[in-house]
């Protein structure tokens, strides 16, 4: 899984002189933005650099001292729901899944309505084999980039290993026939090397992979396609084992899901 993480556009803007500012919007602006905009402007400015330090640290794969960061920034300032997003992406990184889903899901309930907090709880699920919780996530995400066919196929393939996890063969087959060999996507062509996969015909699933590789290698959207199958135990992890594909024990969130 690769987490994303996001800036503080918002918390950077109320830094702006009040004539750079865009007119205010129609609604007031969440209760964790107007806490923020209470601090000191010296204070605010500090936060900010030092959590785009934080971002700078995790792209850096510097993951221990990222969380270090973190911890400091949230003695500042607790409600932003970048510091748990990036926090819950720094555990998914070292495999901490429980932490990731506790802080992601903090991270929500400061702003719900934000489509990066929501994917990286849905990866999360799905990382930690949740994959009732997991499609319910995928399918909710749907409507939200209905205008970006590439997360839309990913989320689409995502649903379908869902699917095959959860002996769902109705939605299974339905979701096989979304793309075909032509579509600019790995879809086709990865669903094919599950269903080979999955069948017992090992040399027949890897003519697929290869066939996807040909034609999409090196992209963004092979790497997340290869990235699930790993995750869901299909495909063998690059450090030399399988990624477990048994449910995990319950980790006390399910309750609030």
């Amino acid at each position: 899984m690769r987490a994303h993480t996001f800036l503080l556009a918002a918390l950077v803007l109320a830094l702006l002189p009040a004539s750079a500012q865009q007119p205010a919007p129609a609604t007031p602006a969440p209760a964790w933005v107007q806490e923020f905009n209470s601090l000191p402007e010296a204070s605010r400015k500090s936060y900010i650099d030092q959590f785009r330090r934080a971002e700078q640290l995790f792209a850096q794969k510097r993951t221990m001292e990222c969380l270090f960061s973190l911890t400091e920034l949230e003695k500042i300032y607790a409600g932003n729901p970048g510091l748990y997003n990036l926090r819950g992406a720094c555990y998914i990184e070292i495999r901490n899944v429980e932490k990731a889903l506790e802080n992601f899901e903090k991270a929500l309930k400061l702003d719900p309505s934000n489509l990066t907090i929501q994917f990286n709880l849905a990866e999360a699920r799905y990382v930690s084999h949740d994959y009732a919780g997991a499609m319910k996530a995928f399918t909710e995400l749907l409507p939200s980039f209905k205008d970006n066919p590439g997360m839309t196929s990913l989320l689409q393939f995502k649903r379908y290993i869902c699917a095959r996890k959860l002996d769902d063969q109705a939605l299974a087959r339905e979701l096989e026939s979304l793309y075909g060999p032509m579509d600019d996507t790995p879809y086709y062509y990865c669903t094919q090397a599950i269903i080979k996969f999955l069948g017992g015909d090992k040399d027949a699933a890897q003519e697929q992979l290869l066939s996807a590789i040909r034609i999409h290698g090196g992209t963004s959207a092979m790497q997340a396609f290869t990235d699930a199958m790993t995750e869901a135990g299909i495909l063998p992890s690059p450090y030399g084992q399988t990624v477990p594909t048994a449910q995990p024990e319950k980790t006390g969130l399910e309750k609030n899901h």
